[in-house]
């Protein structure tokens, strides 16, 4: 008797979860290429060991060798690497649906500002939540299918593949703007997880037409999902500005920052086509990328699923 293959990885809870059981809906909108669920779920091919978001171009896979996952961190514990085409690190991310996800949500933000490396690890982290680190360890896990360290590791390789790609940035300054404490772990950690070293897969990147100029200031990109309403975010910025620090006109927003004894600028613009916030900001801000690309990305909303913003508004 045949044995029919898993579709779905590991199911997390709630709404997320509901989604992943639908696996013929999932690869039907993989197979449309369907923009709104972006972000929402990614795949794995069985074939090729690659995982990639559902709008990527190639060639869509036969549905018996498609693993289905609800985040990179959860593909990647499964074994499979990140599509160099469709780039999962700039898939944008999931807005929270209930009060555990809010708090996972939360936790996630203060492991991005490095609350791991400030002292005390997950217990202090832990300490400022009023909670204990297995608490911690079991609403991470629960909500997004991995330990709170595989989490941090995962998010940080995802930053530094999108700078090694988008920027032309040393990989000893990659390693720091990603959050690793050397640029030796951040070597081992990135041919451990991807098979080849920094400097390697930067070469390839820049074979595949994804090479940047050097200079004072670096472009990145921040994804969402459409529609995007990049006019009327503009209007309500506008009349909140704070003088003297942000600027808003019809085109862009721009204001000075201070992160972590860092300071520079940035400049936010849309990138209708590619679906996507051009972010150029000061290269001496690399430092603080983890924190500043989470506080832009809540900024603009970029988590947001307008489809199901609409439906309920429209209900």
């Amino acid at each position: 008797m045949p044995v029919r293959k898993r579709l779905v990885s590991r199911r997390p809870p709630g709404y997320l979860g509901a989604v992943l059981d639908d696996a013929p809906a999932l690869y039907e909108a993989l197979t449309a290429r369907d923009a709104r669920f972006d972000g929402v779920f990614f795949v794995g091919v069985t074939s090729t060991g690659i995982y990639c978001r559902p709008i990527c171009p190639a060639r869509t896979p036969k549905a018996a060798n498609c693993r289905f996952f609800p985040s990179p961190e959860v593909a990647e514990k499964a074994g499979f690497r990140p599509c160099l085409r469709c780039r999962p690190e700039l898939a944008p991310g999931r807005a929270p649906v209930d009060d555990a996800s809010r708090i996972a949500e939360l936790l996630v933000q203060r492991l991005d500002e490095g609350a791991l490396d400030e002292g005390g690890g997950l217990e202090g982290l832990a300490a400022r939540f009023g909670w204990s680190s297995r608490q911690i360890r079991r609403v991470v896990r629960r909500e997004l299918g991995v330990s709170p360290i595989e989490l941090v590791l995962t998010r940080r390789l995802l930053l530094a593949k999108q700078l090694l790609t988008e920027t032309a940035l040393p990989v000893i300054e990659v390693a720091f703007a990603s959050g690793f404490a050397s640029l030796r772990r951040f070597n081992d950690a990135f041919l451990g997880r991807y098979g080849m070293p920094p400097a390697k897969f930067r070469r390839a990147a820049t074979e595949s037409g994804g090479a940047a100029l050097a200079g004072d200031t670096l472009v990145l990109e921040l994804a969402y999902r459409p529609p995007y309403d990049w006019e009327g975010m503009l209007a309500f910025l506008a009349p909140r500005a704070l003088a003297g620090v942000e600027q808003v006109t019809p085109e862009a927003y721009a204001r000075s920052v201070e992160l972590g004894g860092r300071r520079g600028r940035i400049e936010v613009r849309h990138r209708p086509a590619r679906r996507a916030l051009a972010v150029e900001l000061s290269r001496s801000l690399a430092p603080a990328l983890p924190v500043l690309l989470g506080r832009l990305r809540h900024l603009f909303d970029l988590h947001a699923r307008p489809d199901r913003i609409a439906a309920h508004l429209a209900g």
